[in-house]
């Protein structure tokens, strides 16, 4: 590798990094904030094993909020720290994971269509909603 591209790699990657540094920052402390002023019960209550409704809330939340992956592990293990359940973990994470770039979404509307996004969404949406019970009941 020569010079000139090494150059360009680390300065692309310096780039990234102050970009991502901050937004991991603020879900650390958004997941501390969780942990420690979010009182246990309401969690357990509202997202614990319990709960029939914490798993598909969590998988529309991991959808509809455009939060990158980075940001969702630490913001799900400080929901499980304090009372959630895994399957709602599991929602979170795999809810951001299928609706993860506006971008890709517009492009996929543009090549298949909006029928095909829709129903790709519908599908993927009550696999994660599945899925998630099923992470509940196995562990």
């Amino acid at each position: 590798m020569n010079q000139v591209a090494l150059h360009s790699i680390t300065k692309k990657s310096a780039k990234q990094i102050v970009i991502i540094l901050p937004i991991f920052f603020i879900a650390i402390f958004i997941g501390v904030l969780i942990e420690n002023y979010l009182p246990g019960e309401l969690i357990k209550r509202v997202l614990g094993e319990k709960s029939f409704f914490a798993i598909p809330i969590a998988a529309i939340i991991g959808i509809i909020f455009p939060i990158p992956r980075y940001v969702t592990y630490p913001i799900a293990f400080a929901l499980v720290s304090s009372g959630a359940g895994l399957g709602v973990a599991f929602a979170l994470i795999s809810g951001e994971v299928i609706s993860e770039s506006i971008v890709r979404d517009v492009m996929e509307i543009k090549l298949f269509g909006f029928r095909f996004f829709s129903v790709r969404l519908l599908l993927s949406t009550i696999g994660i909603i599945a899925g998630g019970y099923i992470m509940e009941a196995i562990l």
